[in-house]
């Protein structure tokens, strides 16, 4: 009940939902004064939504980065969260297209070709919803069929496939690998602006955890001009992913997964 109601408090964070809100009010005014203060505030919220330097600001300030891992230190597991690494394609069913955050798969390949990591768990299963949602990307096998394809023994990677959001990728891994959560430090891969919460998560089912960012949207050099100024389809995209994040620290602090 907790994932679906979480796939529907998703409509309710969208920012085009907040920029049609107004409008939707406007339409029900009559006075001349009050609809041009629903349609401005739509506009407002438009401009926030699609400014790349305010999206920047709150990611500057919400991402995590890690340093890289020096060479010669060396971890057990590595784990590698899924979530958008594969994409099915309906008119291309038998291949395999990576996603938005496909960084994270890379970045972990890095990290066992370097010797950082010996072992691989990929973690995350099929999230669809009966008549709401559909996912055909199988996004754990697949990934595992990649990395094998780009060098990675099928010996050294381990799938776990129940887990639908980040409190079941901590809690079905620390099952998997219960004898490891003592005495060792697992490496954890995941996107920038994932990485808070999934350190929580896993800190809270006993692991010691050594956190490797990916997929790092945030820049620090400076910006120019156009970036106050045009609007960018990106950006709303990224507050969105901004605001699922810090709405679900909030739900999950008061469910106690973390």
């Amino acid at each position: 009940m907790f994932f679906i109601l979480s796939k529907i408090l998703d409509i309710l964070l969208s920012p085009t939902v907040w920029i049609l809100i107004p409008l939707a009010i406007a339409l029900m005014l009559k006075k001349v004064k009050q609809i041009k203060i629903a349609v401005l505030c739509s506009i407002f919220i438009l401009f926030l939504m699609t400014n790349a330097t305010v999206c920047n600001y709150f990611l500057q300030r919400w991402e995590i980065d890690t340093p890289d891992i020096g060479n010669g230190k060396s971890y057990t597991w590595g784990i590698l969260l899924t979530g958008g690494m594969i994409k099915y394609s309906d008119t291309h069913p038998e291949r395999i297209s990576t996603g938005e955050v496909a960084d994270r798969m890379i970045q972990t390949f890095h990290l066992y070709q370097q010797g950082a990591i010996k072992k691989i768990l990929i973690t995350g299963g099929e999230t669809s919803i009966p008549h709401l949602m559909t996912d055909k990307s199988n996004e754990s096998v697949n990934v595992k069929r990649l990395l094998i394809k780009m060098g990675v023994p099928a010996r050294d990677i381990f799938v776990e496939n129940k887990a639908r959001n980040t409190y079941e990728n901590a809690l079905y891994s620390s099952q998997m690998l219960k004898k490891y959560i003592e005495k060792d430090t697992v490496v954890l891969i995941t996107s920038a602006m994932h990485l808070r919460r999934s350190i929580l998560c896993f800190e809270k089912q006993g692991f010691k955890v050594r956190p490797y960012a990916a997929d790092i949207l945030k820049k620090d050099t400076p910006q120019g001009i156009l970036s106050y100024l045009k609007p960018s389809e990106k950006s709303l995209q990224t507050n969105f992913q901004l605001l699922r994040e810090i709405v679900g620290m909030i739900v999950y602090k008061l469910q106690g997964y973390i």
